[in-house]
């Protein structure tokens, strides 16, 4: 999958675009596709988010910039 197509989706994700299955299958498309373990997830909260300590209004980053940081991923390799 291109970036761009990444991008697309991920965009149809974060504005909520569809029904909840549609934006369910689109999140495991997504997912599916990047090597971020996050994926999808990172469109809403943080790396390592945690609501007890963390506040959600200073994040807010661009789609095009989840796109490459999922894709820069690195996994740890032991």
């Amino acid at each position: 999958m291109t970036r761009e197509e990444l991008i697309e989706i991920g965009i149809k994700i974060y504005n909520a675009e569809g029904t909840d299955e549609e934006i369910d299958l689109l999140s495991d498309l997504f997912d599916e596709n990047v090597p971020h373990p996050d994926g999808s997830n990172l469109l809403f909260y943080p790396e390592n988010y945690n609501a007890r300590k963390n506040d959600l209004k200073d994040y807010n980053p661009t789609v095009e910039e989840i796109v490459a940081k999922c894709l820069a991923y690195k996994p740890i390799q032991l």
